[in-house]
This record gives structure tokens, C-alpha cells and sequence, in this order.
């Protein structure tokens, strides 16, 4: 009986579920709240959608929970494909309820009352949604093998910029032509549709000898149990805390994230500073972005086979820190705001404008190519006994980073300009790359055999 999933079915399964977690965010952190806000609402009202990330900040609590439903202890049954098939029709139909009760109420415009409610449900569809990321991450770690995961890095991420594509800018347009309750049907329908790969695959049981303790795992606790037959092990945070593959990863996730999550929300208002009209920066951050992100996300694909392990995420860590180099320099030069006593702009303003499009662009591709080195590395960090909870973690500890850059980000722009935030951002990059360079030799985790995909090293 084959061991794992073929990889040309594997691949378009995972990116289908991707792709609709992603467009799920986009719609409910983009789209809902422009919908609102042109429905009346006031921006304080708007900033509740922020309120749909806490589930996705707080699903490592109920992370084992999920795990243990998707590997059932004492079995070696895996359960991954149920979990993600329910998670996504769970989904397509209360995107699909919504929409009924929404024309049936409102007809084709968004009121406030309807946003209120709307929001309340996309909170239970995050609840729902955040649960099948948990079992998708298991689910692809347990099928690729270490020189398959910078592919499957490039599905998870690359469906991440099409989902965003989709939720964010695609379903504005849609509600914009027929109304938001038929453009959420429509939702509920792109939802089933990228199921659809996940039907055409059939999980393979764990190995005999699945999980047995190994030395790494032994020495975090009583972790598994084998009599000649499954492992007994009940997945928990407790056990994955004290791993020091997952403690290093949760280290290793801040070196990389702190420089790229300072500087990630500037784009935007440096360009408009710079003079950028409305209607193209909305071109410049979204189609031009996601390209950029996608091709930065095949690039670390590649980057992942010439140089696995923390290698790639540290030359992609590496770049970041030349390119955020490059945008301060362009900002400082740019825009008369970008330090803290203004100095007038040394470039005109429509070459100030070309230039700091140019290095928005490499900005997203960069970023793309250092999520796929960072998460093919995590992967490997992740235990075999629980892959869901391990790799759950390592995504809240960067949702943690994100939220703090973005408010530390905020603070330092206004009291200090952008040329200080964006050179501490390159300046934490640069660090980084130096301090996985340091650690590199000897400190990456155990490398599992290439044929024995959920068998511990």
C-alpha cells in the first residue's frame, strides 16, 4: 500500500483549501469592511472586522483538539480528508445561508444592520475555517517529503495571494455588479468547487511502526507508546513546548518575521505621501503585489532545492534586508516626511513615485520567497506525533508579530518618519540573516527519512 499522497494530487488539494481560507480573509478584512463603510458605518464600526483574527491568533488552544480527531490516538487511521471536505462545505454553506437570507432581507445593498450580522456569522465561519488550517498543515506535512515541502510552500502561499486576489478585490467587484448576497453564492460555489481536488485523493494509514519514540521526542516527555502497533500519543501544547526543535523554530519565526512585519504596512501610505493617486495604488497593492508575491513564492520554491533547510530562509532573509535598504534610501530621497526634521524630496516627484513602486514590488516578492524558505524549514521542525499543533504554533507566534509590528510600525512612522522605521526593518533583517547564519551548524532540527513521511526521525 503506498505511503503517501502522489504529489500532482497532493499539491492541488492543499492549494485548494489555501485558497479558501485566504479568500474567506480577504473578504472579511477587506472587502466587508469598504461594503460598510460605503453603507454609512463609522470607521470604529469598521474596525471591528479586525475582531475576525482573533480565532486565527488563538487557534494554537484549540489546535490538539483538532489534531487528535485528525490522528486518533492508538490508530493508525488518519482522519485529515473528512476534517478538511467538512470544514470546506461547512463553510460554502454558511457562506451560501448568508447570502440567501441577505437577498431575501436587503435585496442587493449592504445596510448596517445586515453588516452587523454578517460579521457576527464570518465569526463563526473563522472559528470553523482556522480549524481546518490546523488539520491542512498536519495534512500536508505528514505527505511531503522533505524535498517536495518547498512545493508545497509555493501551493500554500501562491493560494494564499490568489485567495487574497479573490476575497479581496474580486468580490468587491462581484457585490459591486449583483449585489453582495449573490456574490457571497458565488463564494459559497468557488469554495465547493476547489474541494473538488481533495475528493480525487485517498490518505494512506500511518506506517506499523508509526511515530515510535524517537530520541529527540523521548527527551521532551512521555510522548509515544508502541506494543508492535500504532503510537499512543495524545497530541498537547504542553508536549510541543517542550520540544527544542519547536522552541528554536518559535525563536528562529521572530528573527525572520520582525524586520519583514515592521515594514509590511508602509507601503501604502509612503506611496500616497509620495504623491500616488487612490485609484492606482489600489492597482499598485493588489495586482501588482500579488504578482510580485507569486513570483517571490516560486523563487523560494526553487530557492528551497539549492539550499534546504535554514539556508534558504536565511539568503531570502538576507535579500529582504538589501531591499528594505533600498526602499529607505528611496523614501529618505522621496518624500520630504521620511525623517524626523524634513528635508526636501531629491527626486522628482513622478521618478519618487516609479521608484518606490519598483521596490514595493521586490518588497512582496522578497516576502513571498521568505515565506515559503521559513515554513518548508518549520516543517521540518514539526513532530511527526502532532505536525498540526507544532506548525500551528510557529503560525500564532507570527500572527503575534504581525500585530505587534504593525502597531510598533504605526508609532515609530509618526514620532520618527518612514526612514527610521523602514531602516530598523532592514536593519532587523540584516540581524536575523546573521544570527541563522551563527545557528546554522548544529542547531537544525533532525532531518526525517525521505520515504518514511509521518515516521519519526
Amino acid at each position: 500500500m503506498p505511503t503517501h499522497i502522489p504529489l500532482h494530487l497532493l499539491l492541488p488539494a492543499i492549494a485548494g483549501i489555501y485558497i479558501s481560507q485566504t479568500l474567506l480573509t480577504a473578504m472579511t478584512t477587506q472587502a466587508l469592511p469598504a461594503l460598510l463603510r460605503e453603507a454609512g458605518a463609522s470607521l470604529q464600526a469598521v474596525g471591528l472586522a479586525a475582531l475576525w483574527w482573533l480565532p486565527w491568533g488563538l487557534k494554537f488552544v484549540w489546535a490538539p483538539w483538532v489534531e487528535r480527531l485528525r490522528l486518533p490516538p492508538g490508530r493508525r487511521e488518519r482522519r485529515s480528508r473528512p476534517l478538511l471536505l467538512g470544514t470546506q462545505w461547512a463553510l460554502a454553506l454558511l457562506l451560501l445561508a448568508m447570502g440567501a437570507a441577505g437577498l431575501a432581507s436587503e435585496g442587493r445593498a449592504l445596510t448596517l444592520a445586515g453588516g452587523a450580522w454578517a460579521l457576527a456569522l464570518l465569526m463563526l465561519a473563522a472559528l470553523v475555517s482556522s480549524a481546518g488550517d490546523v488539520a491542512c498543515d498536519g495534512f500536508a506535512i505528514d505527505q511531503l517529503a522533505s524535498r517536495q515541502r518547498g512545493w508545497g510552500n509555493v501551493a500554500q502561499v501562491g493560494g494564499g495571494y490568489v485567495g487574497a486576489m479573490l476575497g479581496g478585490g474580486g468580490f468587491l467587484l462581484a457585490a459591486q455588479a449583483v449585489g453582495w448576497p449573490l456574490a457571497l453564492a458565488g463564494a459559497a460555489g468557488v469554495m465547493a468547487l476547489l474541494s473538488l481536488p481533495l475528493l480525487a485523493v485517498r490518505e494512506p494509514p500511518r506506517p506499523e511502526a508509526a511515530c515510535a519514540a524517537n530520541a529527540a521526542d523521548a527527551a521532551a516527555g512521555p510522548s509515544a507508546k508502541t506494543d508492535g502497533g500504532p503510537a499512543a500519543h495524545r497530541p498537547g501544547l504542553l508536549h510541543a513546548l517542550r520540544r527544542p526543535a519547536v522552541q528554536q523554530g518559535l525563536w528562529r519565526v521572530a528573527l525572520c518575521m520582525a524586520g519583514l512585519r515592521l515594514a509590511m504596512g508602509l507601503p501604502g501610505p509612503l506611496l500616497l505621501d509620495a504623491g500616488m493617486k487612490l485609484e492606482r495604488l489600489g492597482w499598485v497593492l493588489g495586482a501588482f503585489s500579488l504578482l510580485a508575491g507569486l513570483a517571490g513564492a516560486l523563487a523560494g520554491g526553487w530557492l528551497t532545492r539549492l539550499a534546504p533547510g535554514w539556508r534558504a530562509a536565511q539568503l531570502a532573509l538576507a535579500a529582504l534586508a538589501a531591499v528594505l535598504a533600498g526602499l529607505t534610501a528611496t523614501a529618505v530621497a522621496a518624500v520630504p516626511s521620511a525623517m524626523p526634521a524634513a528635508v526636501p524630496a531629491a527626486l522628482p516627484a513622478s521618478l519618487a513615485v516609479t521608484a518606490l513602486t519598483v521596490f514595493t514590488g521586490l518588497l512582496f516578492a522578497t516576502a513571498g520567497c521568505l515565506w515559503v524558505a521559513l515554513y518548508s524549514a518549520l516543517m521540518e521542525a514539526a513532530s511527526p506525533l502532532q505536525p498540526g499543533v507544532d506548525f500551528t504554533l510557529f503560525q500564532s507566534a507570527d500572527a503575534l508579530i504581525a500585530a505587534t509590528g504593525g502597531l510598533a510600525a504605526g508609532w515609530l512612522a509618526q514620532r520618527m518618519g518612514y526612514g527610521a522605521c523602514l531602516a530598523s526593518a532592514a536593519l532587523l533583517c540584516a540581524g536575523g540573516a546573521w544570527a541563522l547564519a551563527g545557528r546554522e551548524s548544529g542547531a537544525s532540527p533532525p532531518r526525517r527519512p525521505e520515504g518514511g513521511r509521518g515516521r519519526c526521525a
